[in-house]
C-alpha cells in the first residue's frame, strides 16, 4: 500500500493526531495554538466515541455552513465588517453675539439708513416725488 492510496478502515487516534499536526504546520499555527488545538482533539476523543464525534462534527459543520451564507446573502447590501456608530443627541449650545459683531451690525444698519435717506430724502420725500412725477 502506498501513501497515495486510500484506507479502507478508519483511523486510529494517533494516525488523526498525525493529520491534525500535518494541518497545523501547513496553516503555520503558532506552539501554543497548536497544543491547544491537541490537547482539545484528546478530550475529544475521550468524550466520544468515533460515530457520535462524526455525526455531531457533521452536524456542526452544516449549521455553520448554512449561517455563513445566510450572512454572505445578507451582507451583499450591508458589509457587517464596518462599524455601527450611534449618533449622539446633543443640541448645540445657542451661541451668543459678541460685542464686535452686535457694534459692526448697528454699524452696518446706521450706513444703510443713511443711503436710504440719500436716495429716497428724509421720510421718503424724494420717493413719494418721483412717484408723482410718474419716473
Amino acid at each position: 500500500m502506498t501513501d497515495q492510496e486510500p484506507t479502507k478502515k478508519g483511523m486510529d487516534e494517533e494516525q488523526a493526531l498525525g493529520f491534525l499536526l500535518l494541518a497545523c504546520k501547513q496553516l503555520g499555527y503558532s506552539l501554543d495554538q497548536v497544543q491547544q488545538i491537541h490537547s482539545s482533539m484528546n478530550l475529544q476523543f475521550n468524550k466520544h466515541s468515533p460515530d457520535v464525534a462524526k455525526k455531531e462534527g457533521e452536524k456542526w459543520l452544516s449549521f455553520i455552513q448554512k449561517s455563513h451564507q445566510r450572512n454572505d446573502c445578507s451582507n451583499m447590501t450591508i458589509d457587517s465588517t464596518k462599524k455601527k456608530y450611534k449618533r449622539a443627541n446633543v443640541t448645540l449650545p445657542k451661541i451668543m453675539e459678541s460685542n464686535r459683531s452686535r457694534k459692526l451690525r448697528k454699524k452696518n444698519e446706521r450706513i444703510v439708513r443713511e443711503l436710504n435717506r440719500m436716495e429716497y430724502g428724509p421720510f421718503g420725500l424724494f420717493k413719494l416725488i418721483r412717484k408723482c412725477r410718474g419716473r
